[in-house]
């Protein structure tokens, strides 16, 4: 084929997909060939099809009828190939070769049960002996046949951040819903899949109702990635769709760090509310996630793991509390390590007690005895030792302490042995707290002594014993053993015994020194009103009422499924709240975040209990998240992790609590 001819053909195809006559087909352009010339049409031919796009089932076929106009005198044979199938779909011609006399030819496109549901552009290509090539485009679409079976399916995500492989991802949940009677296997496969995501249910073949989706993001390019899964089973098929998105890690002025391997790891998923923006997902780098904030209050949304199952926190701060949480975040839920130290115990009667702390880490003996400290952070630490006994009350009433400062042993190395009997040790003080508004309500009080180097020191077993009388004799360091920095925690609290026991009004006092002190606790925090918001997706709670005077400094509000392991908390403070005594916390919508798991959220239909505390979260010795002594002791009601104890602060709380089934 000439030069000028190739042209040609290329001017004809355009022209014929832009359906340039009005009955679909398109003459070629005049021009001298065979001896024609002036007015006369070129010897050659036109192409045109029925329709200009086909829609096909997959597993089905449709068909499409292609004319063969000839001009100009051309008598002779076309043939016709159809190119540019995706995979999965085949296309034959009734007449590949249109012959002499002949003008039509069907066009069968069959599409096979693996082809991916989508839309194509595929092009018939013509060809005549001595005359120009045509072609024509046509748009393909293959689509899923409709819902057929005994089953149907439904994925916990529309879409899925795939992060590297560094990052540990909580799966989507595929969920099988079967008709009455079908048990069959559902063999489940993906299509759409590009270079370098593989993704896979496991099982790959589902006897039961439920299936996690495996996501590996094994180096993909950053982008929007729509993803099929088919399932077939029991004579019928189900289709979804669902996107993978993969993107840079977020940047930003905050940057919030979750200590590897802490008691908040890993983090399933972490999104920011800037005032009345949106939820935006916010991509971590490793374990730290960057974002700005440019409204005075904003919000965070956190999901990690919790017994099995997953727990929400929202934060409802300033912008400047924030800012303080977040980098006070490893020093609240420290990593783990492998540093440990050995050591004895010496210096106390067989029925006796010893308590000794290093860093976070604490270890009793009845009588003397060894201990072993785990997961002690890097550099010097100081040891805090004390013995005592329990008293008929009965109280644990300390008598001696012995305080190390600056330790720096190699993991695994024994400390020198502690005799809390010789002149190293000392006889330690004692203070009496009359504690009033009681009600005639047992309570316990615990004790802890905080180093300036960082150790928290328990100077009373966790938890107290409760009883009624108000008057208690405090064990406490001496002045003259403390340093700046040091300060004494003293926790009183009044609880419900009930199928779950919690903490209904509590003091958190801290001093450097403990003297003589009378406090009191804060008033019943009126009765909340606790809804489920009508239509919201998942069990979303609401919870509103009044804050009296003493527990203005903020609210928090707990959800806890024990039965299916799904726990929420709203933590809400007064920057956030505004000025006044109410207060209106609801859990917030994040469907629209991208990778929301509806697997993350509280269970409709299911049992709920649930606690709302005044003054910030109330400090539960059973609750996992604040059983660690880094955070305990570090405990400021509602600015827990915002604002650092100081000598003379003092904080109450008071909850409420009930159940309901949303």
């Amino acid at each position: 084929m000439t030069l000028l001819r190739t042209i040609a053909a290329a001017l004809l195809s355009t022209i014929s997909a832009c359906g340039g006559s009005t009955d679909g087909n398109t003459a070629p352009p005049g021009g001298n060939n065979g001896g024609n010339n002036g007015g006369n049409q070129a010897a050659g031919f036109t192409i045109a099809a029925s329709a200009n796009a086909l829609t096909v089932t997959r597993g089905a076929s449709g068909t499409i009828v292609i004319t063969v106009t000839r001009t100009g005198g051309f008598t002779g044979p076309v043939s016709l190939q159809p190119t540019g199938m995706p995979a999965g779909v085949a296309a034959v011609f009734s007449s590949p070769s249109v012959s002499s006399g002949q003008t039509t030819s069907t066009l069968t496109v069959t599409a096979n049960a693996s082809a991916a549901a989508g839309t194509a552009t595929i092009a018939i290509v013509a060809n005549g002996a001595n005359v120009a090539n045509q072609s024509l485009s046509l748009k393909l679409t293959v689509t899923a046949p409709a819902a057929t079976g005994q089953f149907t399916m439904s994925l916990s995500v529309s879409s899925f951040l795939a992060l590297p492989p560094t990052n540990i991802p909580s799966p989507p949940v595929l969920t099988i819903a079967r008709n009455s009677g079908f048990t069959g296997p559902v063999a489940v496969t993906a299509t759409g899949l590009p270079a370098g995501l593989i993704v896979a249910t496991t099982p790959t073949s589902i006897t039961g109702n439920t299936a996690s989706v495996l996501i590996l993001n094994a180096g993909l390019a950053n982008g929007t990635y729509p993803i099929t899964l088919r399932g077939t089973g029991g004579g019928g098929e189900q289709t979804l769709t669902f996107n993978v998105v993969v993107a840079p890690p977020s940047a930003g002025a905050i940057t919030w760090r979750f200590c590897d391997g802490g008691t908040r790891s890993p983090q399933y998923f972490f999104a920011v509310k800037d005032g009345a923006g949106p939820w935006t997902r916010v991509v971590p780098n490793g374990s730290s996630f960057s974002f700005s904030i440019a409204a005075p209050t904003a919000q965070v949304a956190l999901v990690t793991p919790d017994s099995g199952g997953f727990r929400t926190t929202i934060y409802d701060y300033t912008a400047q509390e924030i800012t303080a949480r977040a980098a006070s975040e490893c020093a609240n839920y420290p990593g783990v390590s492998t540093r440990q130290v050995t050591g004895q115990v010496a210096g106390l009667a067989a029925n006796e007690l010893s308590i000794t702390s290093m860093a976070t880490w604490q270890q009793s003996t009845l009588g003397p005895g060894s201990y072993t400290m785990l997961n002690l952070p890097a550099g010097p630490i100081d040891l805090v030792s004390i013995r005592g006994f329990v008293n008929a009350n009965p109280d644990f009433v300390m008598t001696r302490a012995l305080i190390r400062r600056g330790l720096d042993p190699a993991t695994g190395a024994p400390n020198t042995p502690i005799d809390l009997g010789a002149a190293e040790s000392f006889v330690t003080a004692s203070s009496t707290w009359n504690f009033g508004n009681t009600n005639g309500e047992s309570f316990s009080v615990s004790e802890h002594f905080t180093t300036a180097g960082g150790t928290a020191g328990l100077l009373m077993p966790i938890p107290g014993i409760d009883h009624t009388t108000t008057t208690r004799t405090l064990g406490a360091i001496p002045a003259a053993e403390t340093i700046a920095g040091d300060l004494h925690q003293v926790v009183a609290t009044i609880q419900t015994n009930g199928t779950i026991t919690r903490a209904t009004r509590q003091i958190i006092a801290y001093a450097r020194s403990l003297s003589d002190r009378t406090v009191n606790f804060g008033p019943a925090l009126p009765a909340p009103t606790v809804t489920a918001l009508a239509g919201a997706p998942a069990a979303r709670l609401r919870a509103q009422g009044t804050l009296p005077a003493e527990y203005a400094a903020g609210v928090s509000f707990d959800m806890t499924q024990t039965a299916n392991a799904r726990f929420a908390t709203i933590h809400a403070t007064r920057g956030f709240i505004g000025a006044g005594t109410t207060y209106d916390l609801q859990m917030p919508d994040l469907t629209a975040a991208v990778g929301w798991d509806t697997n993350f959220a509280l269970r409709a239909g299911a049992a709920t209990n649930y606690w709302v505390s005044g003054g910030g979260p109330v400090l539960d010795f059973g609750d996992a998240r604040y059983v660690f002594n880094a955070t305990r002791v570090r405990w400021t009601g509602a600015l827990t992790g915002i604002t650092a104890p100081t000598d003379g602060a003092t904080y109450l709380v008071a909850r409420a609590q009930g159940i309901i089934t949303p």
